[in-house]
């Protein structure tokens, strides 16, 4: 869900007593979303916003390298933020080291390959289902495998 869709539901849910977390919320996703427009793309699925607090900014990071590079153009960032009117005087960089939410590099899962015991249990799971969307994904499946790999492919 991107930034700008949360923002709706923020401002229509709620209570009363919620609403101090519900600004807080749609704050965060205003310098997140600012964040994506002014950090170069190939760094921003690495960051995410925090705070501002007295006019400290917080930028989390999946780890050293990538803070390094955010602290080298920190002086670049910290101006366009000032242009883009938030009352930002100083950005700070943390690393969360192990985070369960950190953001998963999309090009390291792309490239996996199923080894012939699971293609010839896949093989025989399509074999026995009956025709439905499943089945294509399934069959779709295996022949992709089998064009990527040179391995003998499974009766379907």
């Amino acid at each position: 869900m991107t930034a700008r869709k949360i923002d709706f539901y923020l401002s229509t849910l709620g209570t009363a007593d919620q609403q101090g977390l519900i600004t807080q919320a749609s704050e965060l996703a205003l310098i997140q979303r600012a964040l994506t427009e002014i950090i170069p793309p190939h760094l921003s699925i690495y960051c995410t916003a925090g705070r501002i607090s007295k006019g400290n900014l917080t930028l989390y990071t999946t780890n050293g390298a990538i803070a390094t590079k955010l602290k080298q153009i920190s002086p670049s960032l910290l101006l366009k933020f000032q242009q883009k009117s938030f009352e930002v005087t100083s950005i700070r960089i943390a690393v969360q080291a192990h985070n369960p939410f950190a953001f998963v590099d999309k090009k390291t899962n792309k490239d996996l390959i199923i080894g012939p015991l699971g293609l010839e249990n896949l093989s025989q799971l399509a074999a026995g289902l009956p025709p439905s969307p499943l089945k294509t994904a399934v069959e779709s499946l295996l022949k992709k495998q089998i064009t990527q790999t040179t391995l003998p492919p499974p009766t379907i």
